[in-house]
């Protein structure tokens, strides 16, 4: 006659059971981040490589990260979504319909939108923002929000204005190597904590404007406009901020360097490089003095 198990025995093969499922499961959570760190470098090299074959068609001089042209609509997604009626494109607001943005400069390069997604940023979207924003009138603005550009190196140009500013040549960077171009972010544009002591003006941002607390918006943080105070990462209050910042990746962050190449570096180490030495700052695209 077969002996049927006792109610210890039972017990202890569920807490073997147990014990083994808490060893394991951290590990497959640490296996699945460490391939999702994987795919997120895997699509920020092809992002460079698309940045590269932009480069070579337009005589190494770099795209802007923003056009702008109020007086008509020029969103490619939007135009599309709309001549098709797709009722997606009343997802692509005011601001937006007027803009083109550097993930759609690039799109005929990288070919792919799904690239702008970053495997670990829990809101990814690109071209169409369906869930909402704070600021009215901005839904869908940015063209993606995975991955933000530094604003040292990429401009701004708005159609018709008189004080656009120069866009930068890939030959006038000092560096390539060690400059920083795109890093995984919450917004499409972005700037490093500033220094303790000094103000940087490569891009012309005054030291009172909200550009202070743009490094609030790297790796999985989240800048809200209207709280830009206060700035300094090592304050108690942005504790939070730096945890999502570092949650990205645990710990990392993945970049575009100028010369398209990419690379994973340390958070903590993104937001602060500008203070860590300003003329040999990887943000820094001219490897000279602050003004």
């Amino acid at each position: 006659m077969k002996k049927a198990f006792t109610l210890i025995e039972l017990l202890v093969v569920i807490a073997i059971i147990a014990i083994l499922a808490a060893i394991l499961f951290p590990v497959f959570a640490q296996a699945k981040l460490a391939a999702k760190k994987t795919q997120g470098l895997s699509q920020v090299k092809q992002i460079g490589t698309g940045l590269q074959i932009y480069l070579n068609d337009a005589d190494d001089t770099l795209p802007p990260y923003r056009f702008t042209d109020n007086s008509t609509i020029i969103n490619p997604t939007y135009l599309k979504l709309q001549a098709a009626g797709d009722p997606k494109a009343a997802k692509i607001e005011t601001q937006a319909q007027h803009a083109v943005f550097i993930n759609q400069l690039l799109d005929p390069y990288v070919k792919n939108d799904d690239i702008w997604k970053a495997p670990t940023n829990p809101g990814a979207w690109v071209n169409v923002e369906a869930t909402g924003t704070e600021d009215a009138g901005y839904l869908s603005y940015g063209g993606q929000n995975s991955y933000g550009m530094n604003n040292y190196v990429f401009k701004s140009i708005v159609a018709g204005a008189s004080n656009n500013p120069s866009l930068f040549s890939a030959t006038a960077i000092a560096e390539p190597s060690n400059t920083l171009g795109i890093v995984d972010a919450t917004y499409y544009n972005v700037l490093p904590a500033m220094p303790n002591d000094t103000f940087c003006t490569l891009g012309g941002y005054s030291k009172t404007g909200s550009y202070l607390a743009y490094w609030k918006e790297l790796g999985n943080s989240k800048l809200n406009f209207n709280a830009y105070t206060p700035v300094n990462p090592d304050a108690a209050a942005n504790a939070d901020v730096v945890k999502k910042v570092e949650s990205r990746y645990n710990g990392v962050l993945n970049i575009v360097r100028m010369d398209t190449s990419a690379k994973a570096l340390n958070a903590k180490a993104v937001i602060n490089n500008l203070k860590a030495g300003v003329a040999t700052s990887y943000w820094n695209p001219v490897k000279t003095a602050c003004e």
